[in-house]
């Protein structure tokens, strides 16, 4: 899975879903040894995830869902959101057990299948690319500050969700028929989608057990948003200011000399200098798109 970024900008690209991904599963996990009771409950349990990530995936796609949204569109959204995490939390839950029952078959009736190079079943993914406008540019076109979604940190966890969820979906379509594929491809593949929904999207980036107030998951983070943004500015002159005062501090940064400890030889400073500036450059670029779509909107009145 990637990293999360700064959410200013979706670079990568893939295709959501392949139609197919629900049909895939009942032949794909009709393993001979693996009992009757154990392949239903995981191609339940799968299919109520695919079902979830779908809704989840084409809900931001399509946000905020009007030409003129106004803040009762955004607090929609947000409710639809915040309602399709906490099922999502259910279904990752229902998964690990499900997946756990089946591995378990699988191990017993193929010794040593979890010692087997762990290799996967799907090819390469590319990524998922949210279309259009970012998450924050969405809700400022509803009124929601852009800074206040910023600080929310709401852009940076649902990028990590919706790049597993994209996967996710990815796989299943990939899922070949029962047989066609080494079993130790489909074990590993299993284990995978599980351990990254339940032991690092639901803790980290829904639920957030960090235990920092600073760093929290998506659900509070969005509490924390409609907080911000019910006692704060939320005027387009205010954003404007606060992300010209962010390229400028990028933009700076560009020219600035290296940190105060150089590494041991020249070519990892220079190296290191040119990779700085890059970063550099393109978050200039970020915050100049983002000025110039605030710009556009307040024109728009």
């Amino acid at each position: 899975m990637a990293t999360a970024g700064t959410g200013l900008a979706r670079q990568r690209s893939v295709s959501i879903a392949a139609p197919s991904w629900d049909a895939r599963l009942y032949d794909g996990l009709r393993v001979r040894r693996a009992p009757a009771e154990a392949r239903n409950a995981l191609t339940h349990a799968l299919g109520e995830l695919g079902v979830e990530a779908e809704f989840l995936l084409v809900l931001v796609d399509a946000a905020p869902g009007v030409i003129r949204p106004t803040p009762r569109d955004g607090e929609l959204f947000l409710q639809r959101l915040a309602a399709s995490l906490r099922r999502l939390i259910e279904a990752s839950a229902t998964l690990e057990v499900a997946t756990q029952g089946y591995l378990t078959a699988l191990e017993a009736g193929y010794p040593g299948v979890s010692d087997s190079p762990d290799d996967v079943w799907w090819p390469l993914f590319s990524g998922y690319t949210l279309r259009g406008d970012s998450l924050e540019a969405r809700l400022r076109r509803c009124g929601y500050a852009w800074r206040y979604v910023a600080e929310s940190r709401l852009p940076v966890h649902m990028e990590a969700i919706l790049e597993q969820l994209a996967l996710t979906l990815y796989a299943l379509a990939s899922l070949p028929p029962a047989g066609a594929v080494p079993v130790s491809m489909l074990y590993h593949g299993l284990y995978a989608l599980s351990s990254a929904l339940h032991g690092d999207i639901v803790p980290r980036h829904i639920l957030s057990g960090s235990g920092d107030a600073r760093y929290p998951g998506a659900l509070a983070s969005v509490t924390r948003l409609r907080e911000l943004n019910a006692s704060g500015d939320t005027s387009l002159d205010s954003d404007i200011a606060w992300a010209r005062a962010q390229y400028a501090a990028v933009s700076g940064a560009r020219s600035a000399p290296g940190g105060a400890t150089p590494p041991a030889n020249l070519t990892n400073l220079a190296t290191q200098a040119s990779d700085a500036r890059l970063l550099a450059a393109h978050a200039a670029y970020e915050w100049g798109s983002a000025i110039g779509f605030m710009e556009s909107l307040r024109k728009r009145g």
